[in-house]
């Protein structure tokens, strides 16, 4: 096992970098922050190119990551919380190159539940719809002219690593609509100035739920399209919640109704 004790290690600057935005879209590769968020990645078959372990540790997945040859380096505890995100660390870090897919890659049931984010921000915020998303049995979330990127270690965090169970697919709306139609799945939008309410619509069958973002809302190009528009009863001051709360009240009711 390799062992590295000083920041400016090329590796070590390596791994910084790819907390950059334009470092991980050059290179195609991220980094993975956490215990259970690798372990996902490895069970998802994702490419781990090398991990950093803090010295002393101990832990089962040790093992399965030897065994497919990723290279393991151990390093101080210094390096380790320069490397992590926020103000913890769980003592492991690794390296990936996670796949990129496209609309040839997806492999949908007859009767899919997909999801469309539209231009998000908050990676927290994406994490956290990845999250209900695999809940509840979505087939493919697409995300629409984003404004950060799938494998943002904080969207990999905050999705608690199922970002690689998920396929994502990123691209434009008509090429997305244009890939809806081909399969004949309806296109339903979350709008607070929509008529009915979320349990009004019946959801079996192929479906697209829609979510834009908090500060904008959704096009007029994904309002137009949609077979249907809901919305989300408030009785306060608020209009809206949080993206990824009203996406989780929707999947969920959709999931209720194709359990029935």
């Amino acid at each position: 096992m390799q062992r590295i004790t000083s920041v400016h290690n090329v590796l070590v600057k390596k791994a910084l970098r790819l907390r950059e935005a334009k470092d991980r879209c050059v290179s195609g590769e991220t980094i993975i922050d956490g215990v259970r968020e690798i372990k996902r990645a490895l069970e998802a078959g994702v490419l781990l190119e090398k991990v950093f372990v803090v010295e002393g540790f101990k832990d089962g997945i040790l093992a399965p990551l030897a065994s497919r040859q990723v290279e393991i380096i151990e390093t101080t505890n210094q390096i380790m919380e320069k490397l992590a995100y926020g103000k913890r660390h769980e003592g492991m870090i690794a390296l990936s190159k996670p796949k990129r897919w496209t609309f040839d890659d997806l492999k949908l049931s007859a009767h899919p539940l997909v999801v469309i984010v539209e231009a998000l921000e908050k990676p927290g915020n994406l994490g956290a719809i990845l999250r209900t998303c695999d809940g509840v049995g979505v087939e493919v979330v697409f995300v629409c002219d984003p404004k950060t990127d799938v494998y943002n270690p904080n969207v990999i965090r905050s999705s608690t690593g199922t970002v690689f169970k998920i396929p994502v697919v990123c691209a434009d709306a008509p090429l997305i609509l244009s890939f809806l139609k081909s399969k004949k799945i309806k296109i339903c939008a979350a709008a607070p100035e929509a008529k009915k309410i979320y349990t009004q619509v019946p959801l079996k069958g192929a479906w697209a739920l829609v979510f834009g973002s908090e500060d904008e809302g959704l096009s007029d190009f994904w309002l137009k399209v949609s077979d249907e528009t809901v919305r989300i009863p408030m009785k306060g001051m608020a209009d809206s919640l949080n993206v990824s709360i009203s996406a989780a009240i929707i999947l969920y009711e959709a999931f209720r109704q194709r359990q029935i």
